[in-house]
């Protein structure tokens, strides 16, 4: 059973301050949502996205979540229009057989970069909710990725200061391969963002692999890559998660050693994603630079399972007599 999104009322109270998030959901609900429908909100959280169909005039709003804040949802529903109309499910949907299929169906399941951890398999297997010819909010999803000039990285920076007059710069290595989530200015990307992968919500992978290629126009530092999506909510209306929309989404940043490159450079670049046994995201990211001639000037590989030393790179351990 997927253990859906378990966190506390403050961070919901945060996605719900999202005005991105907000103006763009309601947005697709009004022009999707017609009087009549029946409406499947997965992963329903407080119930937001359902009490906007109930207000749309659906004839019937299933709301589904394995997380304890959907009891919170339900009493929220009886203090808005149409709340009488949603169904409250806590539990995992893979578990669920509706009562009847549903003309749209509404969902958030997205986390930074859009991975989540274990709801993949939640989405392909929503399908059998819908109705032939049903609609999906969103749609479709492409993930998107840059370089970036981003010596502010100061997760990485941290680690070649003295501390307290001792080195700890053996921690840098590792500290590359760590991913994070940073509101990244636009003005710090080095090249326009190339697609990555592209693919119906409810086709999300496990697995991701793919290659990015960048030219760099004038003389810059690059120190990660950066990676967003964006989410095609209706025809006429998009999500957008980049650098300058400020979503509680951020961007994830795929840090590597600093390399000067001159205009006219190239960088090539492969990211994977897999997920492990627990559904826990794995990422591997690697490329080269080259010159303007095509000379090879740097090269990185890093794997987020290598974020701490193996047992065999430690100090020997010797027992106290």
């Amino acid at each position: 059973m997927s253990r859906g999104h378990f966190i506390g009322l403050n961070h919901h109270r945060i996605m719900l301050q999202d005005s991105v998030r907000m103006e763009t959901y309601l947005a697709a609900i009004q022009s999707t949502v017609q009087p009549g429908d029946v409406v499947l909100d997965l992963g329903t959280g407080t119930g937001i996205l359902a009490m906007w169909a109930a207000r749309e005039d659906a004839r019937r709003v299933f709301a589904v979540d394995p997380a304890p804040v959907i009891r919170l949802a339900r009493r929220l529903a009886r203090d808005n229009p149409n709340g009488e109309r949603i169904e409250f499910f806590e539990t995992d949907s893979r578990e669920l057989t509706l009562a009847e299929p549903v003309d749209v169906l509404v969902t958030e399941c997205m986390g930074n970069f859009f991975v989540t951890d274990e709801l993949a398999p939640v989405l392909r297997d929503a399908r059998r909710h819908l109705k032939p010819g049903g609609l999906v909010i969103p749609s479709d999803i492409r993930m998107l990725v840059a370089p970036a000039f981003f010596p502010q990285l100061d997760d990485v920076t941290f680690w070649e200061s003295e501390i307290g007059g001792l080195d700890l710069s053996g921690a840098r290595d590792y500290a590359l391969r760590t991913t994070y989530v940073r509101h990244v200015d636009p003005r710090l990307l080095m090249a326009p963002p190339e697609c990555l992968a592209a693919f119906p919500l409810l086709e999300a992978p496990d697995t991701i692999v793919g290659e990015v290629h960048f030219e760099v126009t004038r003389p810059c530092t690059i120190h990660a890559l950066v990676g967003w999506f964006d989410a095609r909510l209706s025809q006429d209306i998009t999500l957008s998660t980049g650098p300058g929309v400020e979503t509680h989404w951020a961007q994830v940043v795929f840090p590597i050693p600093p390399v000067s490159l001159p205009a006219g450079s190239h960088m090539h670049a492969r990211l994977e994603l897999c997920m492990d046994t627990a559904y826990q995201s794995r990422w591997r990211w690697s490329g080269q630079c080259e010159g303007p001639d095509g000379t090879v000037i740097h090269s990185f590989a890093q794997d987020t399972e290598e974020r701490f030393p193996t047992a065999s790179e430690g100090p020997s351990q010797t027992a106290i007599e």
